[in-house]
């Protein structure tokens, strides 16, 4: 009697947890949990693999999710830039170096 219920905060995987990939320009709580299950765990681990590699990742592991638009927001992401924003030179030199890739 008179006990207060117990409320559990956040778990594994919730938006609390996935730090700061979650906060980059163009990215959120989904784009993060994907990054996450491909190994890319921090922003510092982003700027290490880059948009090329962090997309053909995503786009093997998940790849009716993953458009162009995913590559445009990872290289956003990592230049502090809206995706809409990239110059379209940006975006078809993205596009070949990925279709390389895949």
């Amino acid at each position: 009697m008179g006990s207060e219920p117990v409320v559990e905060g956040p778990g594994p995987g919730d938006v609390d947890e996935l730090g700061d990939l979650g906060r980059m320009k163009n990215l959120g709580p989904v784009s993060a949990a994907r990054l996450r299950s491909v190994g890319i765990e921090t922003p510092e681990d982003l700027r290490q693999v880059g948009s090329i590699e962090a997309y053909v990742r995503l786009k093997r592991a998940y790849p009716f999710e993953t458009s162009l638009v995913t590559l445009y927001a990872l290289e956003g992401a990592l230049t502090d830039t809206h995706w809409y924003a990239l110059p379209e030179r940006t975006k078809a030199e993205l596009r070949i170096r990925a279709a390389r890739r895949l």
